[in-house]
């Protein structure tokens, strides 16, 4: 199954306040929560033959999105922190749990347009 966000997917430390050891969601989070699930919504369509249920899953990010400064250089971006906030919420849209991930690939896509792609296959 693919999923497509059109839109930007922070990194996840831009998306909760800390007050102590107490972690709050900001709203932004919590719309781009309602957003990916709206997504997952609109693009999964599973049949009884592809549950994902107790099954080892295979995942492929891709996160679309310009990674490079004027000067051409890498900027500082950390694509694990997007994949983490991505996947927890897709996972919880698709009441599974991330423990059946086998294997995960996360990629960084050089593009001018903000996105991500999630593709979700059982082995």
């Amino acid at each position: 199954m693919k999923i497509l966000i059109d839109k930007k997917v922070p990194s996840i430390n831009h998306l909760y306040w800390h007050r102590g050891n107490i972690k709050i969601i900001k709203k932004e989070a919590r719309e781009l929560k309602e957003y990916i699930d709206f997504c997952v919504k609109r693009d999964v369509k599973l049949s009884n033959e592809e549950i994902l249920i107790n099954k080892k899953l295979k995942v492929t990010i891709e996160v679309y999105e310009n990674w490079l400064t004027k000067k051409n250089e890498v900027k500082k971006k950390d694509v694990d922190n997007r994949s983490k906030f991505l996947l927890d919420s897709i996972f919880k849209s698709l009441e599974l749990d991330d423990k059946f991930i086998y294997e995960l690939k996360t990629s960084k896509i050089q593009s001018n347009e903000e996105k991500a792609i999630v593709n979700i296959e059982s082995e």
